[in-house]
C-alpha cells in the first residue's frame, strides 16, 4: 500500500509540474513579442510575400538594422535590390541595370512592417490548435471589440518552442494573401549597407 501511495504523490507532482510549466497562448505571444524587441538593438531578417489578384506573388528578403535596410524584392518578371539608410533610397533593376538614387519616404519600410505581431494579444481571441516537439500553432481571430481597419480578420501564428520567434505569420483578406516568414534576429552592418562598388556598370539615374 506503501508504493501505492508513493506513486499516487509522485503522479500528483508531476502534475502539478506540467501546469505549472503549461503556457497559454496569450503568455507564448507575449514572450515572442519580447524576444522580437530584441531586433531593435541586434536587428532583424525575415522574408514578406504578399499574393494579389492578377499581380500573382511578390516576395521580398528583408535585412534592417536600425536605419538601414536591404530588401530583395521577386515578383512575376522582375527582380530588385533595395537599399536605404535614414535619408537615401538605391534601387538596382536586375532586368535593365539601372541604379535609382532618390530620396526615402515612409513607405519605403512598407516591406518590413511587424505591426501585424502588435496587437494580436489585445486584438485577437488566440486558440491553440495543435503544438509539435518544434512550435506552437495559433489560430487568431479578432475580437470585435478591435476597431482597427488594418487588422485581418483571421491570422494562423506559428512559433518557434526553441526561440521564442515567430516561424510564419499568415493572413487572407478579400483583396490578398500576406505571409511573414523565417524571421531571424541579428543583422550585420556590412549586409544592409549599399555598396556602390559592387555595381561599376549601373546606368545611374538621380532623382534626388
Amino acid at each position: 500500500m506503501k508504493i501505492k501511495h508513493l506513486l499516487v504523490a509522485a503522479a500528483a507532482v508531476l502534475l502539478s509540474g506540467a501546469t505549472i510549466f503549461a503556457q497559454t497562448p496569450e503568455e507564448i505571444v507575449q514572450k515572442m513579442n519580447a524576444e522580437m524587441r530584441r531586433g531593435d538593438a541586434e536587428g532583424f531578417a525575415m522574408d514578406f510575400n504578399i499574393k494579389m489578384p492578377i499581380v500573382g506573388t511578390i516576395r521580398s528578403h528583408n535585412l534592417v538594422l536600425g536605419d538601414k535596410m536591404r530588401t530583395d524584392i521577386s515578383g512575376k518578371d522582375k527582380s530588385s535590390v533595395c537599399w536605404s539608410d535614414a535619408t537615401t533610397k538605391w534601387t538596382y533593376e536586375n532586368q535593365t541595370g539601372e541604379l535609382i538614387i532618390e530620396n526615402k519616404t515612409p513607405s519605403d519600410s512598407d516591406n518590413t512592417d511587424t505591426k501585424a505581431f502588435d496587437n494580436i494579444v489585445d486584438g485577437y481571441k488566440l486558440t491553440l490548435k495543435k503544438e509539435t516537439e518544434d512550435a506552437w500553432f495559433i489560430l487568431c481571430k479578432k475580437l470585435k471589440s478591435n476597431k482597427n481597419k488594418d487588422d485581418s480578420k483571421r491570422m494562423e501564428l506559428t512559433v518557434a518552442k526553441a526561440t521564442y520567434l515567430p516561424i510564419c505569420l499568415r493572413a487572407k483578406s478579400s483583396l490578398f494573401t500576406f505571409s511573414i516568414e523565417n524571421y531571424e534576429i541579428g543583422v550585420s552592418e556590412e549586409s544592409v549597407t549599399f555598396d556602390p562598388a559592387a555595381y561599376p556598370d549601373a546606368k545611374i539615374t538621380d532623382k534626388r
